[in-house]
């Protein structure tokens, strides 16, 4: 699953390297104050905290939130369908472009009058932004990171995105820049990239302790060197290891007086999870971020491989803490989709109704599709339904499931109304 990822991430980099500057797609930027009477009255995002294997609102009540990933760059943002398809809305580090593209997506997918119910996004501080331009290099090389960029770029991109997504009633997982190499280490050069990305970030007054904000704190390790001196990704030996990873990031963090929930990853591309009953991060607010693709622990494209396989890798941390499923999206192949498979049928064959059927009875899991050309066709926020509306393939189920979901587990502030 990881070396397509990352040939993909290879290849449209080389692409975005040569591209000159596109003609832009025109995108009106939305006004902040666009809600109807009915929106407005739940676009509220009150400080959401982990009580127990919970997320939870201010009154106690039990929190899941549903939304999509979105990730503020070229690539993403329409320009892999081609410079000239339609859907490249902007290039060359425009930046008021990539706050009209991805505002519009969120205006569209948080707006019920289209159907949409989604409540959050899965926001990546994408290298485009935060290393110094130069030939095409792997999302994992921190050669280029340029500390002042991530400075003005968080608050010339991120910020606004997240003001942006408050507005609508939308939380933000927040994720750093770039994704781990396929080996990481205490203490390695990753590691320190890390501390000093989470120091300035959990320091900055848009982002500590912003109701709406909590924090991923790196993307899809693969190995790590575990306490016995071995790679490996599912021994006790590892996941001590990954204690001592990710917990003095928690510290630097918590020590900065932020308080927000921090979502932590697992081992094999956020698969793996069950070594971390024993080894718990601490420091309160604390949850585990998941990927699931069709392909994942030898293939999960029917009920009894997915339900075993989430018992041994999942379960036994999703009973002590909050899981939010931060990557997944399935369809038939030929449409494009990282994961291929279909929804198929709980308790039988495909892969999406078994996602949805195993995380409502775990009953403490937030989930989101990896972007939003998984819900809206070529991510284009003026477009219906992705895959034509297939209903084997993610876009019309989530869409339907999430309006569903819309009605119960919500966040509110007034205490004196219950979810």
């Amino acid at each position: 699953m990881r070396t397509n990822k990352m040939w993909l991430l290879a290849f449209l980099l080389i692409i975005l390297s040569s591209c000159s500057t596109l003609e832009e797609k025109s995108l009106m930027e939305e006004p902040e104050t666009n809600l109807g009477a009915g929106a407005k009255a739940l676009a509220a995002t009150p400080t959401l905290h982990v009580g127990g294997k919970y997320l939870k609102d201010p009154c106690g009540n039990n929190v899941v939130l549903h939304g999509v990933a979105i990730t503020p760059s070229p690539w993403f943002n329409g320009c892999q369908y081609g410079a000239n398809s339609g859907y490249c809305t902007w290039d060359n580090y425009n930046v008021q472009g990539a706050l009209n593209y991805n505002k519009a997506v969120m205006d569209k997918l948080s707006n019920p009058t289209d159907g949409w119910y989604l409540n959050y996004i899965r926001l990546h501080i994408d290298p485009y932004w935060t290393n110094d331009p130069g030939p095409a290099i792997p999302e994992n090389d921190i050669s280029r990171f340029n500390y002042n960029r991530l400075v003005t770029y968080t608050d010339q991109v991120i910020i606004p995105l997240i003001n942006h997504a408050r507005s609508l009633g939308m939380y933000v997982i927040l994720r750093p820049p770039g994704v781990c190499p396929n080996r990481i280490a205490v203490n390695d050069a990753y590691h320190s990239y890390l501390k000093t990305v989470w120091t300035f970030l959990s320091q900055h007054p848009g982002l500590k302790n912003a109701d709406n904000v909590m924090f991923e704190l790196a993307n899809e390790p693969v190995e790590i060197l575990g306490t016995n001196g071995t790679w490996g990704s599912t021994g006790n030996e590892h996941f001590a290891a990954l204690k001592n990873f990710f917990q003095p990031l928690v510290n630097i963090i918590r020590n900065n007086g932020a308080n927000n929930v921090c979502w932590i990853p697992g081992t094999g591309w956020q698969s793996h999870y069950q070594g971390y009953v024993n080894n718990q991060i601490t420091g309160g607010n604390i949850g585990y971020a998941v990927h699931i693709y069709p392909g994942y622990w030898g293939g999960v494209n029917n009920y009894q491989s997915f339900q075993n396989a989430w018992n041994i890798n999942v379960k036994p941390i999703a009973d002590i803490a909050p899981i939010a499923i931060t990557e997944t999206d399935w369809a038939p192949q030929g449409y494009g989709t990282f994961g291929i498979g279909t929804t198929g049928t709980a308790g039988g064959n495909g892969f999406g109704a078994n996602l949805k059927y195993i995380v409502d009875q775990s009953g403490n899991v937030s989930w989101n599709l990896l972007a939003p050309d998984d819900l809206l066709h070529k991510g284009d926020p003026n477009a219906g339904t992705a895959f034509n509306n297939d209903w084997e393939a993610c876009a019309a189920p989530v869409k339907q499931w999430f309006q569903q979901y819309a009605s119960s587990n919500y966040p509110v502030g007034n205490c004196n109304t219950t979810s």
